[in-house]
Formats: structure tokens, sequence, C-alpha cells
């Protein structure tokens, strides 16, 4: 997104809108399934999920990000009853603020509509990962459209803006919307294959609203490929449990790197709070895509305990840290 000024381009009205979530939709797309193969490392290494490969339209290439496949227990808690979806959250990297994503449970109050559930959850949900947060405020009204030019139109109250923000701030919780809205649209098949996406936001059905006091919502919103985090522990999510045996651990690490170093830390006595000794360590090879942010994914044996993953990389003032805590057994 360009800080002088959002895109500009032609808004597309309610009145434009071909296809209406929750209610009845019209055909979608095939995604594209990439074979990433078997990674190279100083670990075995095990096969990555295909993830399905979507395109920004700010000219960013594939986000190997977006739907990495959700695994069993390993997606984090969650109830089996209901279905997940993806919500971006801020959280520190490097001294700077970035996007990471987590797959939270639909709210119980869902009306069917995946992208204004991921929203939603957004607004007034809680991030896995005590690491994340949000800038926004619990939305009392949200409903999302999409057209057969894979716009998404967002009609927010403005209760959800009710935090006041500055520039860089408001731009930055912006894109955590924009890849909220356009990472659940394509999760549920609602944006066509290898189309690129937008979206349009309204504050209570109005367009052109000055969100967080700073920064104005005319034309359509595109992803920002610069506010994401360089480097994620995509599964698993934090707070799993599983059963003692092999994890395997995957994410996306920068382009711009080789390899990853990752340590496992054990729990002493089993408990949050008590202190933490090391496991295992070693590094990993980063499987590069045209300059797109790379995939890594390691096996790890570990048996009953309780365990803090971290990944991290070099960067230009220290280092780009991710970590997750499992519970096994």
């Amino acid at each position: 997104m360009n800080h002088q000024d959002p895109l500009k381009k032609s808004r597309l009205g309610l009145g434009g809108i071909l296809l209406v979530s929750g209610g009845v939709l019209v055909g979608s797309g095939a995604f594209l399934l990439p074979d990433l193969g078997r990674l190279a490392g100083s670990a075995q290494m095990a096969p990555l999920p295909d993830p399905r490969a979507t395109t920004a339209t700010d000219g960013a290439t594939t986000d190997p990000a977006d739907a990495a496949l959700r695994r069993g227990p390993a997606a984090g808690p969650s109830d089996a009853a209901r279905p997940l979806v993806p919500v971006y959250w801020l959280g520190g990297d490097d001294g700077a603020e970035r996007l990471f994503r987590e797959y939270l449970t639909t709210p119980e109050e869902s009306a069917g509509d995946p992208i204004a559930d991921a929203v939603r959850l957004m607004t007034s949900g809680r991030p896995l990962d005590p690491d994340y947060h949000s800038s926004w405020r619990a939305a009392s009204s949200i409903s999302s459209s999409v057209s057969t030019k894979n716009v998404i139109t967002l009609d927010i109250s403005s209760d959800a803006f009710a935090q006041r923000l500055d520039e860089e701030q408001a731009r930055l919780a912006l894109q955590q919307l924009v890849y909220t809205a356009t990472a659940a649209a394509s999760d549920a098949g609602l944006i066509a294959g290898g189309e690129a996406s937008s979206v349009v936001v309204l504050v209570d059905g109005a367009a052109d609203h000055r969100a967080f006091g700073s920064v104005d919502l005319g034309g359509e919103w595109t992803r920002d490929a610069a506010t994401l985090a360089p480097l994620w522990i995509i599964d698993p999510q934090e707070g799993t449990r599983t059963d003692p045996g092999s994890l395997t651990v995957h994410g996306i690490g920068p382009a711009s790197e080789d390899e990853l170093a990752w340590r496992i830390e054990r729990s002493i006595d089993g408990s949050a709070e008590g202190g933490t000794e090391l496991y295992r360590d070693g590094s990993v090879a980063i499987a590069r895509q045209d300059g797109a942010p790379g995939a890594y994914s390691f096996p790890v044996t570990l048996p009953p305990g309780r365990y803090e993953i971290t990944v991290s990389v070099p960067s230009d003032d220290g280092d780009s840290v991710d970590s997750k805590t499992v519970v096994v057994g």
C-alpha cells in the first residue's frame, strides 16, 4: 500500500455486488497447488502440505502462508464441530509491528459468512498466541459480499474503529483487515483461483470514512507484502496439544536467507511458570520461490512434556523470531 495514498480505483457500491456471502454463492475457482517437494536441511525433512496459492493485487507474488493445510490437532485448540477461519494479528518483529496469522474456530453465532466470521474474530476475538494483539475494537455489525471481479466489500460498524491511531498504525490495522478478509475468501473458495482480489471498506453502509481518525477509506485496498512478518511458525499453533511421537514444524522464512535456526526448550516441571532447559536445537534450509517468502519444515520427536519451539533468522538490527508452546501427552 502506498503510504501517501490508498490505491484509488473505482469503488464498487453494494449495488454492483453479484455474490453475497451467507447467501447463494455462484461458482468457485480452482486453487493452484505448487509442488514444494521435500526440503533439505540439517534435520531429516518431512514433505510440506501443498499450500493453495493466492495472488495479491499489489504485485506481491504467491503468499505461501495463506492456506497451509490444517492437520488435525496440530491446527491448535478448536471445536471439531465448527470450521476454522484464518485471522491475522499484529506481533513484534525485531522492534517493528508485523502481521502473523492463526486459524481460529468459527464463532458460535456464525451466520454462514466465512469472511464476516474471520473479521468478527479479528475485531473481538483473542489470539491463541499471547505475543499477538489487535488494534481493532469489537464490531457490533459486519457483513461481506464478493463481486465477479474478486472485489470483497466489507460493511463494518463504526464501533470497530473506536481507537485513535496515527497514520502508520492505522494503515497496518487496515492491512490486518485486508489480509484477513482475502485469506478467508480464498480459504472458503469465494475467490477465483489465480485472480487478483481487493477490499472495499464501508462503515455503517457509507464510503470514505476516516478510519481510526487518520486514514480515509476511499477506493479498493490491496495487500502490502511489506507488512507481513518475514518469519512464522505456521504449524503447530500456540497451545497445541498432541500425542507423544513425531511432530512436524513448518512455516515460512525470508527469501533473503538460506536457512534458519531452531531450538526447542522443555519445561523442567511441566508448568508454564517454571524454568526451561534446552531439549534440541538445529538449523533447516529455507526453500525460496521466485523471491517470495520461503517454506521450511523439520520433524522432531517429543516425549510427554511442555515445550517452547523457537525459530530465528538474522535481521538488520538483531533477529526475527517466532515461537510456539505445545503440550505433549
